[in-house]
């Protein structure tokens, strides 16, 4: 569903959802309009898209008329399904998500892939939050239907525990895949804190994964990332060494480095 480096990104749209909003209201002249936009953008897309990107699964798809399909669906789109997101108060020091700031990014919510989504990632409670479409109103989606999220260069995808026992549930970033995969569990919580009046911050806690043979081993120390990679165990010290990258100072940065290093001795 997914499309990581074709600049027009395509979900499936159902066809009744159109259909039906044509037979609730054929004689209103801006719908027309909306239609004719929507077809318009649909056929640019199409004969811009179809020469790259090939459709392998048999599904038929249609590809996102971007602005077009946005300025007139987006009201009855699937994606503003969720509870208000009320934030958190402003004197807790620091902030809740994995940016301080909105980002637009990709989601595949609900079955559908949604680009150029502004965003949050809420670590205190897991959750993605974007803005209604008023402008106004925060939303907080639904965990169970975000499949994958992309926020800049980050790929976060959710996994759940019964499926993977040795995971919690949730959403977990994936900092690097090749024939192994590098995830970090990100989480923050709200630490209090009594000197003379109580201080309340949010505080990082993440958690380190490397997948290998299907099989999720949790890298809490120097030592088990050298025991999980460990026919390179030698190759991995220099290789750490010679580029100055220590785990005590930056886990997640050796735990990325060392697995690819290790990737590309096992080629």
């Amino acid at each position: 569903m997914r499309s990581a480096t074709h600049p027009y990104a395509f979900f499936v749209i159902p066809a009744a959802a159109v259909t039906n909003k044509l037979n609730k209201e054929p004689k209103t002249i801006m719908l027309q309009k909306a239609v004719f936009m929507l077809c318009l953008g649909f056929a640019f897309v199409t004969g811009r898209a179809q020469s790259s990107i090939a459709d392998t699964s048999g599904t038929a798809v249609v590809y996102n008329a971007g602005d077009v399909y946005n300025q007139f669906i987006e009201k009855e789109s699937r994606l503003y399904n969720g509870i208000e997101h009320l934030g958190y108060l402003y004197t807790i020091k620091g902030y809740a998500y994995w940016l301080e700031k909105m980002k637009k990014g990709t989601i595949v919510y609900d079955e559908l892939e949604y680009t150029n989504v502004p965003m949050l990632y809420d670590l205190v409670k897991d959750q993605v939050v974007i803005i209604h479409f008023n402008h106004i109103t925060l939303i907080g989606l639904v965990s169970e239907k975000v499949k994958e999220f992309t926020l800049g260069d980050h790929h976060f995808i959710r996994l759940d525990s019964i499926a993977h026992p040795s995971l919690i549930t949730g959403f977990y970033d994936e900092v690097y895949k090749g024939r192994l995969t590098v995830l970090v569990k990100r989480k923050k919580f709200i630490e209090e804190h009594v000197k003379d009046e109580l201080e309340r911050e949010f505080s990082k806690d993440d958690h380190y994964f490397i997948v290998k043979d299907d099989t999720y081993y949790a890298i809490k120390s120097y030592k088990t990332l050298l025991t999980v990679l460990d026919n390179k165990t030698t190759g991995i010290k220099q290789y750490l060494r010679k580029n100055r990258i220590k785990y005590k100072k930056d886990p997640e940065t050796a735990i990325a480095k060392a697995t690819a290093y290790y990737d590309s001795l096992n080629k």
